[in-house]
């Protein structure tokens, strides 16, 4: 199972592998309590328990084994080059590299890595990412309390480059934005590895606030006329776009800086935006998107090659489906 615990709500997928394919077996989502819990709070560590408890309860499941992610706001990452190195010198070298882009002790951080590529000379590229050991202890302990196997901690960037590599391509050089509630997140994708990754503090949450109060609505009917017009210029006469144009226009240009990141990094642009997560089917955000930074914008279809017939869902998985992008690549985990 691959458990995506958001801010706004906590996301569960369940996937197996048959001689067909992969299959869905379980999928679902519950609201997310509000408390501050990563950082060991025992009252608010049972309130997440309790609400994993009701959410597998609900959908049926009962697995043994999960998977999640850490927040990407929470983790550092960063693409590092080494010099010819055997694979035991590797973490050696990425803690000393660490002293210049983590800004924690040391002694209170794990650090993993990936390697994305070895030059003629076996020169190294690497992905490393660090978070906290208090934040992975927190995760290990909300497990253990409602008895899951935790079988991986992972940065939400590695697991969703499952989703694109399946189910857009594994060759393209791809920008993946994934808009959560409160954060979202951006992430640079090059043949099927990951370049980069960083959170923008720009969610669907700030895109209602902005309806809400330019045009003194209560939050609840200010999202509705979000996910209703959007972008949509022609629409309520092009006040909800109005409304939320400035915050629009924030996260258009951290898109851009991400893709003038990918262009410098990579030596081409990139060739597809990918819009994942419950902010991605706003309507005319992709078509605005296109038309400001001049690349094609498509919207993930995490579940277009997972076979989901043995499930009847109360939602379409064709719309849908990429707010569950993260939970899925969670999941494929030990399936890919």
């Amino acid at each position: 199972m691959g458990l995506d615990i958001g801010v706004g709500s906590i996301k569960a997928v369940s996937l197996s592998k048959q001689s067909e394919g992969i299959s869905l077996d379980a999928i679902g989502e519950i609201a997310s309590p509000r408390v501050e819990w990563t950082k060991g709070d025992q009252k608010a560590l049972g309130e997440v328990g309790d609400s994993v408890k009701r959410l597998l309860a609900e959908i049926k499941l009962k697995p043994s084994q999960v998977v999640t992610s850490l927040p990407e706001d929470e983790v550092v990452s960063r693409l590092i080059r080494l010099p010819p190195l055997k694979e035991s010198e590797i973490k050696d070298a990425l803690r000393y590299e660490a002293e210049t882009f983590i800004p924690y002790p040391l002694d209170q951080v794990s650090i993993d890595y990936e390697i994305i590529s070895e030059d003629e000379a076996g020169r190294l590229t690497v992905f490393a990412i660090a978070a906290r050991n208090e934040l992975i202890n927190s995760y290990i302990k909300l497990f253990k309390n409602i008895n899951l196997e935790l079988v991986a901690l992972e940065s939400p960037a590695v697991a969703m480059r499952r989703i694109v590599s399946s189910s857009v391509s594994d060759t393209a050089g791809i920008m993946l934005v994934d808009m959560g509630e409160k954060y979202s997140d951006i992430v640079s994708i090059n043949a099927g590895k990951v370049y980069f990754t960083r959170a923008m503090s720009v969610g669907g949450e700030s895109l209602t606030r902005a309806i809400s109060v330019n045009l003194g609505l209560d939050m609840a009917s200010a999202e509705e006329y979000k996910k209703a017009y959007g972008m949509k210029e022609m629409e309520l006469e092009g006040k909800i776009k109005a409304a939320i144009l400035p915050v629009f226009s924030s996260m258009a240009e951290e898109i851009r800086r991400g893709l003038a990141s990918f262009r410098e990094e990579q030596n081409k642009p990139a060739d597809l935006l990918v819009l994942s997560g419950g902010g991605a089917t706003l309507p005319g955000l992709g078509e605005e998107l296109t038309k400001l930074l001049g690349i094609e914008v498509q919207i993930i279809q995490p579940f277009m090659k997972i076979n989901s017939s043995k499930l009847t869902l109360p939602f379409d998985l064709n719309t849908e489906g990429c707010r569950y992008t993260l939970a899925a690549g969670l999941a494929m985990r030990g399936i890919l």
